[in-house]
């Protein structure tokens, strides 16, 4: 029987545009040319040839170039004429003059540069890049398909950041960023919850995407690049944050009480020392023995040798508690380093996300936590949250801030206090003996209740 499957030919191959309607003819020119679209930007290529077979072979070279090196690229290399106005810096470029001249800290900056690929990425649909052989054509399987680098490999990763760099600021548009907004949140579904996360992450994701067009970032940087006019982002409204408010669901005695009978010794420290202490999990991490001062009772948040507090409000002392230091002196009797959290693993400095030398401890904390009810995303950071709570409802707003190290008692009152101690006005106690009853025989009307 004869094979009826009907092979698909693609767009690579000069056969395609052999095919009906696939070549063009241009009425003010005997020449041939090719429409190819691409992440939903439809392009005219002249092939300058009238001869079919001549032009089906460039239109596949085209394509294929359009493939490798993305629209821009493959306009610059057959039709320079369109790229000799005056064009707008790239992504890549202002990712570059920013990052050398307006001083952002390494971590921060990475994270504003990540955000801005993302939705550089996500509007212009750029995924993963296609492989490529010595001559700079992508390789393909034995099917004919194109074979693409994964981003889970550095190879890959590097391949697309190469090409959302190659796109121009004005990809950045107010309307195209517009659409992203609503796209991004609509992906999400109708759940309320669902979406009100999606609109904290979309607008956290503008949010540091924008930082990189703030004046601090470009009052270095305006004379070296073209900037569109208006700078992107203005006029686009960020989806409003939901509250913050930390909602208390612990119970730090028996939390406290299961910690020391079932975890080991570098989990339970960094426990005591998130919930105690309401360090921040890098100031855990980086902690040094030498911060610890046994004689005054504190332990100091201060830049080391290998660690920048978040801002310099962060800086300051912690009090600790008499059964506390009596725990930190027997872990310093068995220290074999310089940190408080003893771990094989090298601090790295060079990288721009940040990395954690205890992150297997921290690991093996979260699936604790979340075995007792702690579902929070961040539940190293609940628990600085449920010490803020406690101290806010014990000893005021005021010792919280203190203690959690915060520039703005606005800070503190927004996000991490909760009350800890019921509020009710006693009117419960009214009804407990009974309807028409108060205290054995006395009548309450509606009125006196109110």
């Amino acid at each position: 029987m004869a094979d009826k499957t009907k092979r698909v030919i693609g767009k690579g191959d000069s056969r395609y545009w052999l095919q009906p309607g696939k070549l063009l003819n241009d009425a003010r020119s005997p020449h041939l040319s090719c429409r190819i679209q691409a992440r939903g930007r439809r392009t005219s290529f002249p092939l300058n040839t009238s001869n079919k077979e001549a032009a089906a072979q460039k239109a596949a070279g085209i394509y294929t170039d359009v493939i490798a090196l993305g629209l821009e690229g493959a306009l610059a290399k057959h039709k320079p004429e369109t790229m000799t106005r005056p064009k707008f810096a790239t992504i890549g470029a202002l990712i570059r003059e920013v990052g050398s001249t307006a001083g952002f800290k390494a971590i921060t900056f990475a994270t504003y540069a990540r955000c801005l690929r993302h939705l550089v990425a996500e509007i212009e649909e750029v995924g993963d890049q296609p492989k490529l052989d010595e001559h700079g054509k992508p390789l393909k399987d034995r099917r004919g398909r194109i074979i693409y680098q994964s981003r889970r490999h550095s190879a890959g990763n590097r391949a697309w950041i190469a090409a959302v760099d190659a796109l121009p600021l004005s990809t950045l548009s107010a309307v195209a960023i517009q659409k992203w907004k609503v796209g991004y949140i609509d992906r999400a579904g109708n759940a309320p919850d669902a979406r009100k996360r999606a609109e904290n992450t979309a607008a956290s994701i503008l949010r540091n995407a924008r930082s990189l067009f703030a004046e601090k970032a470009l009052e270095h940087s305006r004379s070296c690049l073209i900037l569109p006019q208006p700078l992107p982002f203005v006029g686009v409204q960020l989806p409003k944050k939901s509250s913050t408010a930390y909602q208390s669901k612990i119970d730090a005695a028996t939390l406290i009480e299961s910690a020391r009978a079932e975890l080991e010794r570098e989990p339970f420290k960094i426990f005591c020392l998130g919930l105690i202490c309401g360090l921040r999990k890098r100031e855990i991490d980086l902690l040094m023995w030498a911060q610890v001062d046994f004689a005054k009772a504190v332990v100091r948040i201060e830049r080391t040798e290998f660690f920048a507090p978040k801002s310099e409000d962060s800086v300051g002392e912690v009090d600790l508690d008499p059964a506390l230091i009596v725990l930190l002196r027997s872990w310093k009797e068995k220290k074999t380093g310089v940190f408080v959290i003893e771990s094989t693993r090298p601090v790295r400095l060079e990288v721009g996300r940040t990395t954690y030398r205890c992150q297997p401890y921290f690991k093996t904390l979260y699936a604790w936590l979340r075995k007792h009810g702690i579902t929070a995303r961040k539940p190293l950071h609940e628990l600085r949250k449920e010490l803020g709570a406690i101290l806010a409802s014990t000893q005021g707003i005021f010792a919280a801030q203190s203690v959690l190290r915060h520039a703005q008692i606005s800070t503190t009152a927004a996000y991490y206090t909760d009350k800890k101690k019921r509020i009710t006005a006693g009117l419960g106690a009214l009804l407990a003996s009974g309807p028409g009853q108060c205290g054995g025989s006395e009548v309450v009307s509606a009125k006196t209740l109110i």
